[in-house]
């Protein structure tokens, strides 16, 4: 029954962010279901390592908070 179960939950949906620094410059990312409370946190469309220590590109900014 419980293989049953698991069969049917949804998966999870994670947005992911990256953080700025004062300059604007990409710090880290993370990925959670939703935006992180501490920091210059701004939503990106996916997870590109050639932005870190670099100005994320315009068109991949969703919004921030």
């Amino acid at each position: 029954m419980r293989l049953s179960i698991g069969l049917f939950k949804r998966a999870i949906k994670y947005r992911h962010f990256a953080l700025l620094d004062i300059h604007g410059r990409c710090v880290v990312f993370l990925s959670c279901e939703g935006i992180p409370a501490r920091g210059e946190w701004v939503e990106v469309n996916e997870v590109n390592l050639a932005w870190l220590s670099q100005t994320l590109p315009s068109q991949e900014r969703q919004g921030s908070e």
